[in-house]
């Protein structure tokens, strides 16, 4: 009754045995399919990470060479610009500096004409008050000698100048007077101013030497005025012959000067 028992438990222990052995060696090839695929999925993802890094590296090296020419290009672009501010600076300088002296020769040119015009004004204020004072000194000589001298001797002084007058005129040449214009007609009626009445005598020898000199008959309107200064004055036309004191103390502040 036990043999039988026991056979049959070890035909069930094979059977056990068979399938776990069957089991393993499934799950072995199992393993070994998996393995293989995870080596061959390893394998492509190792490729297309090795050519990732190829191309990552070769995109770098691009990236690097662009990045050296973009510094390059900026380097020259910095460098080119500074060139061009040097320029611009050298050329602003150059204009200032023409524009400084342009600006100084105008403030020298105007300097130059504001102290040429002093100088002129200067000049002619000077001329202008020297003119001013000769003749007040003239007037104010003529004050002091009828101030100092006498009517008598006032009246010396006269017959001297008009005898002084009178060689003058003795002495000039007669184409000197021929542009006297005394109007037609023989006989001429000529105006003298005198400081001091003239006697019959003085006015005979210039009525004579007058009519000598002009060829005409001349006959002397005397006036006497006080403004003459011991003198006469003979108006002949356009021509005045001046033989006052005055005159004399004129022309020696002329020579003076």
């Amino acid at each position: 009754m036990c043999v039988p028992y026991v056979s049959n438990f070890n035909k069930e222990s094979i059977l056990i045995f068979q399938l776990i052995l069957v089991q393993f060696i499934a799950f072995i090839g199992l393993v070994f399919v998996l393995r293989k695929i995870l080596i061959s999925s390893s394998y492509k993802e190792i490729n297309r990470l090795q050519q990732l890094n190829e191309e990552n590296a070769e995109k770098s090296k691009e990236l690097s060479r662009k990045i050296l020419d973009a510094e390059n290009e900026y380097r020259e672009k910095v460098s080119q610009a500074e060139r061009e501010v040097r320029e611009l600076k050298s050329r602003a300088q150059r204009e200032i500096e023409e524009l400084r002296g342009a600006l100084i020769a105008k403030g020298k040119a105007e300097g130059d004409s504001i102290v040429a015009q002093a100088l002129n004004s200067k000049k002619e204020i000077r001329e202008e008050i020297e003119e001013e004072m000769y003749g007040k000194s003239v007037e104010f000589s003529s004050r002091i000698f009828k101030k100092v001298l006498s009517s008598g001797e006032q009246k010396l002084v006269f017959d001297g100048l008009l005898k002084s007058v009178l060689d003058e005129l003795e002495g000039i040449e007669k184409d000197r007077l021929k542009v006297v214009d005394l109007g037609g007609g023989s006989e001429v009626s000529v105006e003298v101013k005198t400081s001091h009445s003239m006697s019959p005598q003085q006015k005979e020898k210039l009525e004579t030497v007058l009519s000598s000199k002009l060829g005409r008959t001349i006959k002397i309107q005397e006036v006497i005025e006080q403004d003459v200064i011991c003198g006469i004055i003979i108006i002949l036309g356009s021509i005045v012959i001046d033989g006052s004191l005055a005159e004399r103390f004129s022309k020696a502040s002329a020579e003076l000067r």
